[in-house]
């Protein structure tokens, strides 16, 4: 048996998911190359207007298709995702030309279509092969169950050895090494207004040792709302070594430690050698007042 990247699952999931406060998915249903600009999808001109106007914005650039490219010919459609906790939001515009994306409202809160959460799932084979082979059959069993169009292929994301990989927009919470049901949990608990802790790699918006704190206090809890928590670190951490502490809007907190603790080297992506890894580790962890 070919041994992949995702062959690696001694690597814990929370404190993962890419570090990304916002998103700009682009709707295309040709092949892709090994990133968004790299493929031909956009003329040179209009591929470098777009990837300035998305850094200006601190966005990342996603291609997106429907599962199986059951795509048509007409409009395509453009969602900007801002996955900053307190001010999350999801809209849709949509373009004839790629062309138009630069000129696209985004920096009106009032422009565009309000868009309610969507699952992206990596399925680039031409960054990772494990995205396409893992990737595809979870789009599919998704796009079987939500006939709307809530799930999307998508280019790459970060972090091919958690194959399968889902991410949700707009609050940016990943999921990694996902079985059909547990990525349809993330997706269900997202449009319930909750958060699916299975598979959680973390939310993309707060830096890694945050990440895995809040997945912690998340496994306490169980599933609440995305904004009902909020995350603080110190600034200078020593020796890798995070005070983190987790606010619930109800006035209870968590405090604990995250370190970053190596791993033996691994495959970061297939065919690659073999690199460093460190994985997250929470310690310490109590509620303040007890």
């Amino acid at each position: 048996m070919t041994e992949r990247c995702s062959s690696f699952t001694d690597e814990p999931l929370p404190g993962t998911a890419s570090t990304e406060t916002g998103w700009l998915c682009i709707e295309n249903e040709s092949g892709w190359g090994r990133d968004p600009f790299s493929g031909g999808t956009f003329a040179p001109e209009v591929g470098e207007a777009i990837e300035r106007f998305a850094e200006e914005r601190a966005l990342r650039v996603l291609l997106i298709h429907r599962p199986g490219r059951a795509g048509g010919t007409g409009p395509r459609r453009v969602f900007v995702a801002d996955s900053v906790p307190g001010r999350s939001s999801l809209r849709m515009f949509t373009v004839a030309d790629y062309a138009e994306i630069p000129g696209l409202p985004v920096d009106d809160p009032a422009a565009g279509a309000p868009a309610g959460p969507i699952a992206l799932v990596c399925t680039n084979g031409k960054r990772d092969v494990c995205c396409a082979v893992l990737g595809r059959p979870i789009a599919a069993e998704l796009a079987d169950r939500y006939p709307e169009p809530v799930v999307w292929e998508c280019s790459h994301t970060g972090g091919h050895r958690f194959a399968p990989v889902v991410i949700v927009l707009p609050t940016g919470y990943t999921y990694g090494r996902v079985s059909g049901a547990q990525a349809a949990a993330a997706l269900d608990a997202a449009r319930g207004g909750e958060v699916s802790t299975s598979g959680l790699r973390g939310r993309s918006s707060i830096p890694p040792a945050e990440q895995a704190a809040e997945v912690a206090v998340r496994g306490l809890l169980g599933p609440v709302g995305p904004e009902v928590l909020r995350t603080m670190s110190d600034g200078a951490p020593s020796a890798g070594v995070h005070a983190v502490t987790v606010r619930h809007e109800d006035g209870r907190a968590w405090s604990m430690t995250v370190a970053a603790e190596d791993l033996p080297p691994r495959m970061m992506s297939c065919g690659k050698k073999p690199s460093p890894a460190r994985a997250w580790r929470v310690s310490g962890l109590h509620e303040d007042g007890n």
